[in-house]
């Protein structure tokens, strides 16, 4: 399967290397510094188990016109970036090339379809643990890669079978989703809740757990997403708030949100695109969302983007 990927990030070099390595036709799309090391050497891949290894990949270009049509395109760049890439990306698609988003955040297939045009863009979320350590270099911390993906109306197509076939190759658990516009919006409750408070309190996330009063406005936040994507149409209720706490007590007590080590390290960060995406549609749906709009407000001095 030839697999376009936008994006040698984190996610967008692991799920390359993951692809490559399982045998699939791999193409990168990638900026100018990324260009050179992994033309040269393929993408080095390590583990927190000890792996290392370099792994070939059959194309990595700047232009998409250079990768042609693909089979599929997994789009792995900044969330706030996809609008913008997609409209650059147009020679990747055939008639019919599904394109998974896989940032955070509940916008992006909107902004593939504005890219791109319709019929393209499927709806998608992924669970995995890694960093880019220099250009050409990912670090998988551990666990296994998880993807849920599925058609924005919910129908089964041979599209998304095909492109979850091929990632549960590569050792990446694949899930087909009849609704995945509600496990976009869980994972959303997620992310912009525990990620904000962090954010704005500085801590982790045993802190902010362990402080009844900041453990208290991770769910009060939880409960004020609900709300709102209640009213864009996912189906959520208060036991998906509390499975979300549930798994917010999961994660190590050390570990901090994404966003919240961008904003703090002075990086661009997603957080027009959580706290920010949040409050836009709340306000478009006449809601209030009195939470999220603080964090947003505070935070955004720490955004050079905004």
């Amino acid at each position: 399967m030839k697999i376009g990927i936008i994006g040698a990030g984190g996610v967008g070099a692991y799920f390359a290397a993951a692809l490559a390595k399982s045998g699939h036709d791999v193409h990168l799309l990638v900026t100018s510094r990324h260009l050179a090391p992994i033309k040269e050497h393929g993408l080095r891949l390590t583990t927190g188990d000890g792996r290392d290894e370099l792994i070939p990949i059959t194309g990595v270009a700047t232009d998409a016109a250079t990768i042609g049509q693909c089979d599929a395109i997994i789009v792995a760049c900044k969330a706030g970036a996809v609008r913008e890439v997609m409209a650059t990306a147009r020679p990747l698609l055939g008639p019919n090339t599904p394109v998974l988003p896989v940032q955070n955040g509940v916008t992006a297939s909107e902004q593939i379809s504005a890219g791109v045009g319709p019929g393209h863009a499927l709806g998608g979320l992924c669970m995995i643990i890694s960093y880019l350590v220099a250009p050409g270099h990912v670090h998988h911390v551990g666990g296994q890669p998880a993807v849920t993906l599925g058609e924005l109306d919910g129908t089964p197509t041979s599209r998304a079978q095909d492109l979850a076939d091929a990632l549960t190759e590569a050792g990446i658990k694949a899930r087909i989703s009849r609704d995945i516009t509600t496990d976009l919006w869980r994972k959303f409750m997620l992310i912009t809740s525990y990620g904000g408070v962090g954010a704005l309190c500085r801590k982790t996330v045993g802190e902010t757990r362990a402080h009844p009063a900041t453990r208290a406005l991770v769910e009060d936040a939880m409960y004020e997403v609900a709300a709102i994507g209640t009213a864009t149409g996912a189906r959520l209720t208060s036991d998906d708030v509390q499975t979300t706490m549930n798994q917010y007590d999961a994660f190590a007590p050390e570990s901090t949100a994404s966003m919240q080590r961008d904003l703090i390290a002075g990086r661009p960060s997603e957080l027009e695109e959580q706290n920010g995406a949040l409050v836009r549609i709340a306000a478009e749906h006449n809601l209030q969302a009195p939470i999220h709009t603080t964090i947003y407000r505070a935070l955004s001095i720490l955004d050079s983007t905004i």
